[in-house]
């Protein structure tokens, strides 16, 4: 088992096309990690403790105990960030896993901050091709897009309609 380099474009490209966190701002994301203390403690625990059965390509029976494991560092932005897209990427088994790791409350604020990624994605996806039934000529006027102004307004008219509490911090 090998544990990939997640600053990699290879990673980055795998984060972006399996959540709403596009590939440039996971890169961003890992930049911290020169210059974050509590990032850089999170990577430690989390490739010494996490990362082998996380990336395990064998079926693991028993999981290793992690109870516990990633409470302090949950609190910190850049580890929380990171625990939530590694969170979306993980397959049902590996996602109770790394609850395990955190408190009550904390895993109540990775499964809000789940579903709105998961909403995120579904309203980005249908912002982002509700124009291919138009004809491209149809979307310009003297070489200006008329149609930029109403995805802005239809993506928030979704995102008011399918979320109307007020977004959780991220």
């Amino acid at each position: 088992m090998t544990v990939p380099n997640y600053a990699s474009d290879d990673f980055a490209r795998l984060v972006g096309s399996k959540t709403f966190c596009g590939p440039n701002a996971w890169k961003r994301l890992m930049t911290w990690l020169e210059v974050d203390q509590p990032f850089q403690l999170f990577m430690q625990d989390w490739k010494e403790r996490i990362a082998p059965a996380y990336h395990s390509n064998q079926h693991i029976e028993v999981l290793p105990d992690i109870k516990g494991l990633l409470e302090y560092h949950f609190e910190h932005l850049y580890p929380s960030q990171f625990i939530l897209r590694l969170f979306e990427l993980a397959e049902p088994k590996l996602q109770e896993w790394l609850l395990t790791s955190l408190n009550e409350q904390q895993k109540q604020i990775l499964l809000d901050w789940y579903r709105d990624s998961l909403l995120d994605r579904k309203k980005g996806f249908l912002v982002d091709r509700w124009l291919e039934a138009f004809e491209a000529e149809t979307l310009q006027y003297k070489g200006i897009p008329v149609y930029t102004p109403l995805r802005a307004e239809l993506f928030r008219k979704i995102s008011a309609t399918l979320n109307p509490t007020v977004k959780r911090l991220r």
